[in-house]
């Protein structure tokens, strides 16, 4: 199967002045990085695997200006995605094209680009893999994790206290790697907020000058799991404000419900031409929503006390991936 081409490099070029729309005056191509440091098992970061998010070129700046005056404590492999998307200012330029989408193997060009990075980093028995996104909404920093062992739960803890636990979809690159090594997600708020690229900076510093795992948290968890991923009929209208006409109606303020539970009995949304565009699933695509949701008069009423995440104000952002996820807590912890 021919590979998709991606640029090999020993080096960052210079990223001053680079921002995501003029990434590929360095790099051309989607490009793995390797930089040699004192411990020769590497930390895997990816970054602009979605072109719109780019906290991942502000952590690679902030870590030029460092590597300036400091000797790297242990190699690091670096990934940069989606360049194209990003030069374009889009989360991608169409389906097959999602970067976070490729890493459980399969015959495309793309698909056959990752499987070969992914078997050149076994081979180098990495330390860690973290990949680097940016939230639509108005979200705290979190940790996307894949399994409950005291490893996951060290690294994610680096990063934030609040972490989501998911078992999906294959094909994302932090749970496609995490039989190799421990692998989060950093979900490091909105692109226009550079606290995100401070956090991101902060994280990858500790884990490089990480000698061990101590199978323990830095700090305590708030560790929640993904139980109902909320969508949107594709034909619906929506409105962000009160009295709408449009067939689902959202509160002005919906972002500030993100990583607040929201209480069974409580009203999510409005329906003002009746009907109902919202359906519930869970990480096996099984309907839910009977589950989550009552229709009461115009009312979309919880049924049961969940805390949403990744709400937004943006109806593009809904409708190319969802509204929101429902969280609760694990079975087990």
């Amino acid at each position: 199967m021919k590979t998709a081409p991606f640029d090999r490099l020993t080096a960052l070029p210079d990223l001053t002045g680079v921002t995501g729309r003029t990434i590929r005056s360095v790099f051309a191509n989607p490009a793995l990085i390797r930089l040699e440091g004192r411990r020769p098992d590497p930390v895997f970061i990816a970054v602009m695997q979605h072109g719109d998010e780019t906290v991942g070129l502000d952590v690679l700046k902030r870590l030029q200006d460092w590597m300036t005056t400091h000797p790297l404590p242990r190699s690091l492999w670096i990934f940069v995605g989606n360049v194209e998307a990003a030069e374009a200012g889009k989360r991608r330029l169409s389906p097959e094209t999602d970067f976070n989408r490729l890493w459980a193997g399969g015959d495309t060009p793309l698909l056959a680009m990752a499987g070969t990075i992914k078997a050149e980093l076994a081979a180098a028995k990495p330390f860690a893999a973290i990949d680097f996104h940016n939230n639509t909404g108005a979200n705290p920093h979190y940790a996307l994790v894949h399994g409950l062992g005291g490893e996951d739960r060290h690294l994610a803890s680096l990063f934030s206290p609040n972490a989501i636990l998911t078992l999906t979809p294959p094909a994302m690159m932090s749970l496609a790697l995490r039989p190799l090594c421990p692998a989060i997600t950093a979900e490091c708020g909105q692109a226009s907020d550079p606290a995100g690229g401070e956090a991101g900076f902060d994280l990858l510093m500790a884990v490089l000058h990480l000698d061990h795992w101590h199978g323990k948290e830095d700090r305590d968890l708030r560790l929640l799991e993904i139980t109902g991923r909320v969508e949107v009929s594709p034909g619906a209208d929506i409105a962000f404000e009160a009295h709408a006409d449009a067939d689902l109606e959202l509160p002005a303020s919906i972002e500030k419900w993100n990583f607040f539970e929201r209480p069974a009995g409580s009203t999510f949304a409005r329906l003002p031409r009746g009907g109902q565009p919202l359906t519930v699933i869970d990480e096996t695509g099984r309907d839910l929503t009977d589950q989550f949701l009552s229709i009461e008069g115009d009312r979309v009423i919880l049924k049961r006390t969940v805390t949403p995440v990744m709400l937004a104000r943006s109806v593009a952002a809904i409708r190319d991936d969802c509204l929101c996820y429902f969280m609760e807590l694990p079975d087990t912890i």
